[in-house]
């Protein structure tokens, strides 16, 4: 009965459906969050659902989905969670299942604002939502396929143009674009994706088409707009993968749609795989139990921590990797590739980083992160993985990520089904960062988990200059300098970096615990993309060895009449009274 059920909701979805049959009814929307609009509006076609596995756990990678409806419809995401959703779920993804307006609402590329104002939706109010937006796939059936294509063959795009017609792409649909409409991996099912071929795998559909409802115009009068509304010409090596899945019987949408898509993104080499389903139609006999497992098998490979070596791993003994923990979202970890080396008598100590300029991805600190770590630390930084060199553009980190790293880093040295358990020398942790994230670092000084502090190119502002900040940078008055209870010590970029003057004052009303001031006159950016972070990278190391591995060696680098520091060029140093 429920394989009836879908059968009729696949093809009510396949060809537009608005008045339902007699023994037709809606299904129950059983989503965790209902009817919520993403766009800002009151319109039916800018709702959305969200539906939550049954876990504690705190988020979820997310998967948006699109029902099929030739275009037709502005209210089926409860089709299309009944249709797909449920295998999502039930494999641990969060599913987002949207709307969109209708072709008799607005034309192409409507439809495409529509969605990718939903992606941004998604990434600004992933907190409130329990999305863990790091991975964000799509999927979609029917014309949904064709949307949810288009979607990842136009990662990045602003406009588009065929001869003497540009379109928008991105659009300004729901505002937040600030936030990135990207998805990061696509499963096509039987989607329409050459409107040039659409009529026996040769021409163009006429003008009674669902295409041609969706342009104004009759696809054969507007090539221009044809090409525009086909993903098939988007199609590029920067695309994340796909996966295309199409029954052989299909008579709605040719099987040859996918066929040629297929060819196209394998030569690109964004292929995952074409899944041609013998018997398969649009939609039943293609729906089945292989099928959506090859879907989720997908989705969960996309999704898995990413990794990357950085500079060959670094010059350290141990050779680091940058990588993803699925247990902890919107954070980087920088660590020895091979733990192995690391044991309950040989642990790892800990760093704790934010980001300069409140970033959420350590993509300006990598070269130097990934340097500590290859001289045996467990880094975790706050933000996104940068899988590419590209600068971050996205919403900003906040304090409270650094208290989600040490708590995630006590909780995963007891849980004996960690690659971490017992590995981590959690009596010997350094909370640090750069610029808003040393401000961040001084907003949790308090945290008697910590044991050293490490201020970057940072330093508290005053009463004065407190209007020059950065707005949405964490803002302790000064008297928060009298929370810290570790050593301290502020790397600082000399007179020519903009936070001299606050980490400078810093430490000089620093006198109940042990604290230094470092400055090379190299500005407010540092050394840090410097081959292996240059020397900043060299004095955070003497830091983090002396306090986190009572190394005696490495103390010398600050201690004694001449302290090793000063045998570098252009470095300066200052220490209170509480150095020893």
């Amino acid at each position: 009965m429920k394989k009836i059920l879908l059968s009729l909701l696949i093809i009510c979805a396949a060809f537009g459906c608005f008045a339902q049959p007699p023994q037709f009814q809606m299904p129950e929307n059983t989503a965790t969050f209902k009817d919520i609009n993403y766009a800002g509006d009151d319109k039916e076609a800018h709702r959305l659902d969200i539906y939550l596995p049954d876990s504690p756990q705190n988020k979820f990678k997310t998967i948006v989905l699109i029902y099929g409806s030739a275009w037709f419809s502005n209210n089926f995401k409860v089709i299309a969670y009944q249709s797909l959703g449920k295998a999502l779920v039930d494999a641990g993804f969060a599913v987002v299942s949207i709307n969109h307006q209708s072709s008799s609402e607005a034309k192409f590329p409507a439809q495409i604002h529509d969605v990718k104002a939903a992606i941004r939706f998604i990434r600004a109010n992933a907190d409130k939502y329990r999305l863990d937006t790091s991975f964000i796939g799509i999927t979609g059936f029917s014309s949904g396929g064709h949307l949810s294509s288009f979607m990842g063959v136009t990662n990045g795009l602003k406009q588009a143009t065929s001869g003497t017609t540009t379109i928008e792409i991105e659009g300004s649909t729901g505002g937040n674009l600030e936030y990135s409409s990207r998805v990061d991996a696509v499963v096509d099912w039987f989607g329409p994706v050459d409107m040039s071929r659409m009529e026996k795998c040769q021409t163009v559909k006429d003008d009674k088409s669902p295409e041609a409802a969706l342009l104004g115009f009759a696809p054969a009068d507007r090539e221009d707009l044809v090409k525009l509304l086909s993903p098939i010409n988007y199609v590029n090596s920067l695309c994340p993968k796909f996966l295309v899945i199409h029954g052989e019987s299909d008579d709605i949408v040719p099987n040859c749609q996918s066929k040629y898509f297929a060819e196209k993104l394998k030569q690109a080499g964004v292929l995952e795989e074409f899944v041609s389903v013998p018997g398969g139609g649009h939609g039943p006999n293609t729906f089945n139990e292989q099928t959506f497992k090859k879907m989720t098998d997908f989705f969960k490979k996309e999704s898995a921590p990413k990794t990357r070596i950085i500079e060959n791993g670094g010059s350290g003994e141990f050779k680091a990797v940058m990588t993803e923990e699925s247990s902890l979202a919107a954070h980087t970890i920088f660590r020895p590739q091979n733990l192995n080396s690391f044991s309950a008598q040989k642990p790892l100590p800990v760093l704790v980083w934010g980001n300069g300029a409140c970033s959420n991805s350590p993509f300006e600190h990598k070269n130097f992160l990934n340097e500590i770590a290859s001289h045996g630390y467990l880094v975790i930084a706050t933000g996104y993985i940068p899988m590419t060199d590209d600068w971050y553009k996205g919403k900003m980190s906040s304090p409270q990520q650094q208290i989600e790293a040490l708590d995630w880093a006590f909780r995963v040295n007891e849980d004996k089904n960690s690659p971490y358990y017992q590995k981590l020398d959690l009596k010997h942790i350094c909370l640090s960062g750069m610029s808003c994230g040393g401000l961040q670092s001084l907003f949790n000084c308090a945290d008697k988990r910590i044991s050293a502090l490490m201020i970057c190119n940072s330093g508290l502002f005053n009463d004065q200059n407190a209007v020059s900040a950065v707005p949405g940078m964490p803002m302790p008055k000064k008297d928060k300098l009298n929370d810290i209870h570790t050593p301290i010590i502020y790397i600082l970029g000399g007179k020519p970096d903009i936070a001299y003057e606050n980490g400078m004052d810093d430490f000089h009303r620093i006198k109940h615990v042990p604290a230094i001031a470092i400055n090379l006159p190299v500005g407010h950016g540092g050394t840090y993309l410097q081959p292996n972070g240059g020397e900043f990278s060299v004095a955070a190391l003497a830091w983090l060895d002396w306090q986190l591995k009572n190394n005696v060696q490495a103390s010398k680098m600050f201690l004694g009449k001449k302290p090793g520091i000063l045998n570098r060029k252009d470095w300066t140093i200052e220490k209170n009274a509480k150095v020893k």
